[in-house]
């Protein structure tokens, strides 16, 4: 199904039709509402099918109108149009061909290498406009009363595109909410924990927990809204932290029971004035292992709390983006 920015829209009928689609698109571009055509045919026209100015200041901008069944436009005929509209009775800034020619890049490095010369020169600068061109432009969301006006029949081809892409992406907006929602049933469950009861159940549950997002199509779908995809990237950022900042907790609570896990010497804690301590007791619990189990308590606990907090943090993101959802 052809999509509203690539579609090839048939090329008008007449030169007529071609000169008003270009005329109004210019107005729209420039802002001008007093945007004009040119005079009639058979009249002089020095070049110039439509003028107008960027937003109704500054120099006039003129523009030609070229409507070709066969790409027939060449330099000989650009050149010939730039010298009629040298004697445009205004000073132009600016100089558009408007043309059903298909896109080509001879025609394009000439007209390049053209306003090279031209720029030396202190002329106005020329540019070609092509067919795909002013396609892009009537399928435009802004221009949708345009692309209705001179081709309904392709209007409404784009709105079954467009509703078609709504409906796909109101499914993806179910699915990873269902999915964030997992996410945030976790998170209150690890809120709910106190420091002493920790599993390894946190070390990888939310990564499992991530298809929609995987999916390369739904995250494109869902770029169409920047902030709502801003904030799911963030949300699925602090949780790979929480994971990182669980398992290193995880690795802490080893290193406590490794080190509590030593039996006492006669029930006591060996302790030795003199040094070095004897090789015997460093299968006992000494003074040095109860320093360091201290010490490897108050750096669990620091990181619990910024768990504990990042955690809350995490959750509120992820309530948001649910209640956005729904």
């Amino acid at each position: 199904m052809p999509t509203p920015s690539t579609s090839d829209l048939p090329k008008p009928k007449s030169w007529d039709e071609f000169e008003d689609i270009t005329w109004e698109i210019y107005k729209r571009k420039w802002h001008d509402n007093h945007a004009q055509r040119y005079g009639r045919s058979g009249q002089a026209q020095n070049g110039i099918d439509i003028y107008g100015r960027q937003n109704s200041s500054g120099k006039y901008i003129g523009v030609q109108c070229k409507r070709y069944e066969d790409n027939k436009l060449n330099q000989q005929i650009i050149q010939a149009e730039i010298l009629k509209a040298e004697c445009f009775s205004s000073p132009l800034s600016e100089y558009i061909i408007a043309t059903t020619t298909l896109r080509d890049t001879k025609l394009q490095d000439f007209v390049r290498s053209l306003n090279e010369e031209r720029g030396l020169e202190n002329k106005f600068a020329v540019y070609i406009v092509f067919w795909e061109d002013i396609c892009n432009d009537l399928a435009d969301p802004n221009n949708r009363d345009l692309l209705k006006k001179y081709y309904s029949d392709w209007e409404q081809i784009f709105s079954n595109e467009e509703k078609s892409i709504s409906e796909q992406v109101a499914s993806i907006h179910c699915l990873l909410s269902f999915e964030i929602q997992q996410d945030c049933n976790l998170l209150q469950e690890l809120l709910n924990k106190n420091q002493y009861d920790l599993s390894e159940k946190w070390q990888s549950s939310f990564s499992q927990n991530r298809g929609v997002w995987r999916d390369i199509s739904s995250r494109l779908l869902l770029a169409r809204s920047r902030e709502l995809m801003s904030k799911i990237q963030i949300f699925y950022q602090q949780l790979d932290d929480i994971e990182m900042s669980y398992k290193s907790l995880l690795a802490l609570i080893y290193q406590i029971k490794s080190v509590e896990s030593k039996p006492k010497y006669n029930g006591g804690i060996l302790g030795f004035d003199t040094m070095p301590t004897p090789a015997w007791a460093s299968n006992y619990f000494t003074e040095s292992d109860m320093r360091k189990s201290i010490n490897l308590k108050k750096s669990y606990f620091t990181k619990f709390n910024k768990l504990k907090k990042k955690v809350h943090e995490t959750l509120n993101i992820g309530n948001q983006i649910t209640c956005e959802f729904n």
